[in-house]
């Protein structure tokens, strides 16, 4: 998990950032100010992410990238804002902030943005468990085992995968999934699409020699992936 913080002032909005945040990984922690964000146990709560609106009720978002950025265990800063002219964005990327995002927020385009900062920071979540020995590499949706067998997804089978090992070992919902890998939790019902991803994924994995992990279904519930002969 990678502790987020949101500065938003709009519950709503927070609320829905936080939910879309979740599945992935990311444990959010909402602020209605600049102010209820700096008197929060923010370094003891570990805090790698900061999400922040750019006007606030007193203490704006600059003024607080402004406190944040000498501080020794400053998080990343994403300014997510209607905000968008270029000199906005300028003045935010010169005092220190790592990206910008403007309102209304996309999902893929923040969810990407997010992965892109923290990569840099190295603090990528898309890194599975090291004992794992699977690499994923996403320029060319290619799976690479421990013996060096590899295969090329589709990107869907790519999606996939990537989201059940980043939860590994979890039974992962049919929803929840489906909105990881289409952005619409009906998609995965129609015509039986997930289940069909699902078992075509599983025929690629097979055809890797030793391969570590297998897809797992819990009838009712969704999958899970586990490393070979752990379930």
């Amino acid at each position: 998990m990678l502790a987020v913080a949101i500065v938003e002032d709009d519950k709503s909005v927070a609320q829905l950032v936080s939910l879309w945040l979740a599945p992935y990984g990311y444990e959010c922690h909402c602020f209605e100010s600049s102010e209820a964000f700096l008197a929060s146990n923010w370094q003891a709560q570990g805090i790698s992410l900061l999400l922040v609106d750019w006007q606030l009720p007193g203490i704006s978002g600059i003024q607080l990238t402004k406190q944040l950025i000498n501080e020794p265990d400053c998080p990343a800063i994403i300014f997510v804002t209607s905000f968008g002219r270029a000199d906005d964005i300028a003045q935010a990327l010169h005092l220190g902030a790592d990206d910008f995002v403007t309102k209304p927020v996309n999902k893929s385009v923040l969810l990407a943005r997010i992965r892109a900062v923290m990569r840099r920071r190295g603090k990528d979540l898309n890194a599975l468990s090291p004992g794992l020995e699977v690499t994923l590499l996403p320029s060319s949706l290619e799976i690479i085992i421990r013996n060096g067998g590899r295969c090329r997804l589709s990107p869907s089978q790519f999606r996939t995968l990537e989201f059940l090992l980043r939860h590994e070992g979890q039974v992962v919902s049919r929803e929840v999934l489906s909105e990881a890998i289409w952005g619409d939790v009906e998609a995965g019902q129609q015509g039986r699409a997930l289940d069909l991803l699902i078992s075509r994924l599983r025929l690629k994995l097979e055809t890797l020699p030793d391969n570590p992990v297998s897809i797992v279904s819990h009838y009712g519930l969704g999958y899970a992936c586990h490393r070979s002969g752990a379930h």
